[in-house]
């Protein structure tokens, strides 16, 4: 009889194509890149291990199958370290000591700081007095406080003169120049000296944004302002800035900070909404290909009238392959399809699986798809629909909570014992937000002030009895657990232990179990007394 973990890798390809990538990318990365080292080098070894694994696939032998496996790896693995290796060499950049004239273009809204504007731009030109030399990177601009700055739209061209420096570290606890480099953010700069030289917008990327922009002075037309509507442009449109601390901290502590960003959650809710909608016009089972494939374009729409932030690119991606898969009558494996989703990313840039978000919404995810469907069946099927709805919820919310946890305790050292009960609260309410901002937002395309204001108002009720709510949550004792600090290394065992806990009790090895139980005892117990 075939081993489960093997016959789980013959039935999710892409799980065993992942692994391998990321790997080359991590060990990339940890040299910055190995930038020292000659590109063709990377290129040639590319080739070779590409050449020998056909080889060894074209020699139809049963004992070359594991030949194969390990150049197929190996493979993967080098296309990893070269993906990474090209980026890190995009983003070292020598900048000049003396001060340049540059031009660049704004690639995303100002944020206004204590004391400045920043302002994202991408830079397309440097001046050498009369000479012109194209560049393509991306920066940090800051720029004086004033009425001027603030105006700028997105996509605008803006030419200033000053010295741009490398990022620098501001404390040893947070590598900052790496974080910007993983963003491709090469520079910052701030200066007095500066004026518009284009207002046209350029790019799909700056034509989203600028949709955005429009629908922001929207929310603050109908009055939908204060910290209900930051909470609401982060769950409708991505848009985070307007979040104060006060409120970042409140979703934090409570464990419900994921709601704040537009990914999975609020794109599977856009699609249930799109698809009731459509079952309306075309209602029975010989239109729901139909159904499913006009549902994608109004999905990729949102996306891109949200400003496509990388969060919700993600999700639509793995839901329109899950559509598709569905329309064509393929019978897949989401976990495959949610591999394929992270390859594809990868390959497109490396950087991401360095992003806390990549990692936290992947987590959950598989996760998710791993876990909960074996957390439903502890319990029998109940025959009332409410117990089945509380029941599944919270399977959901525990099986995403395990997902993420070792990555909480390793990036924000804290967790909240009550997020568990706090997403009971706050996913069905945010179902109901999500479902109420669509009609509000194609209220944005009429002219009925009156409507539009009643139904913000609405909105606003509704954000700020989720708030209160989170609030209350953290006032009970012990809601915040925190001052915990996780190596790499040892959230890494944690997973592991995980896995191997599950592993153990889905397929009822009861001595694992125990030799598991023991191993995470002892290491909770040399953790708090060592």
């Amino acid at each position: 009889m075939e081993h489960p973990v093997l016959r789980f890798l013959e039935d999710h390809p892409f799980v065993r194509l992942v692994v391998p990538l990321m790997a080359g990318i991590v060990v990339a990365d940890a040299g910055d890149g190995f930038c020292h080292i000659p590109y063709i080098y990377v290129l040639s070894a590319l080739i070779l291990v590409g050449a020998m694994m056909c080889i060894a696939h074209m020699i139809h032998s049963w004992d070359r199958r594991a030949l194969f496996g390990t150049l197929s790896l190996l493979f993967f693995f080098t296309v990893g370290f070269a993906c990474c290796s090209w980026h890190w060499r995009k983003v070292q950049i020598a900048w000049p000591s003396a001060p340049q004239v540059y031009e660049g273009r704004l690639t995303d809204g100002v944020t206004p700081k204590a004391r400045s504007f920043l302002c994202p731009l991408r830079l397309t030109a440097r001046w050498e007095g009369d000479t012109c030399r194209p560049l393509d990177t991306d920066i940090l601009l800051y720029l004086p406080k004033d009425s001027a700055v603030a105006a700028l739209k997105v996509g605008e061209t803006v030419r200033f003169h000053g010295t741009v420096k490398s990022p620098t570290n501001f404390t040893p606890e947070f590598d900052y120049v790496r974080y910007l480099l993983h963003r491709h953010v090469t520079g910052t700069l701030y200066t007095r000296h500066w004026q518009v030289a284009d207002t046209s917008s350029v790019g799909w990327k700056a034509r989203a944004l600028q949709e955005r922009e429009k629908l922001l002075a929207y929310y603050r037309r109908t009055g939908v302002t204060g910290h209900e509507g930051a909470v609401l442009s982060a769950l409708t449109l991505g848009y985070k800035n307007e979040l104060s601390e006060e409120v970042r901290e409140l979703y934090n502590v409570s464990g419900a900070s994921h709601v704040l960003a537009l990914s999975g959650l609020h794109i599977g809710i856009l699609c249930t909404v799109l698809t009731f909608c459509l079952a309306l016009f075309l209602p029975g089972g010989r239109c729901a290909h139909m159904r499913r494939l006009l549902v994608l374009p109004l999905v990729w729409g949102f996306v891109f009238m949200v400003g496509l932030p990388v969060s919700a690119i993600r999700a639509v991606v793995m839901f329109s392959l899950l559509m598709l898969g569905n329309s064509f009558t393929r019978v897949g494996f989401p976990l495959n399809t949610l591999a394929l989703t992270a390859f594809g990313m990868l390959l497109y840039n490396p950087f991401y699986l360095f992003d806390v978000g990549f990692q936290m919404s992947f987590a959950a995810v598989a996760s998710l798809l791993l876990l909960q469907p074996w957390f439903e069946g502890l319990l029998p099927r109940s025959r009332y629909a409410v117990v089945r709805y509380v029941w599944s919820l919270t399977t959901v919310s525990l099986a995403a909570q395990i997902g993420v946890i070792p990555l909480i305790l390793f990036y924000f050292s804290r967790f909240s014992p009550y997020a568990l009960v706090v997403n009971l609260w706050v996913v069905p309410l945010t179902f109901v937000i999500v479902c109420l901002s669509v009609p509000f937002l194609l209220l944005s395309l009429l002219p009925l002030p009156a409507l539009q204001e009643g139904v913000g108002w609405l909105l606003s009720r509704l954000i700020a009895l989720m708030n209160g709510g989170l609030a209350w949550c953290n006032r009970l004792p012990g809601a915040d657990v925190g001052h915990f600090s996780f190596s790499l290394p040892e959230v890494v065992c944690l997973y592991a232990t995980l896995f191997f806990l599950f592993y153990g009790l889905v397929h009822r090895k009861k001595q694992a179990v125990v030799w598991v139980l023991v191993c995470l005892c002892t290491g909770v117990f040399c953790r708090l007394f060592a």
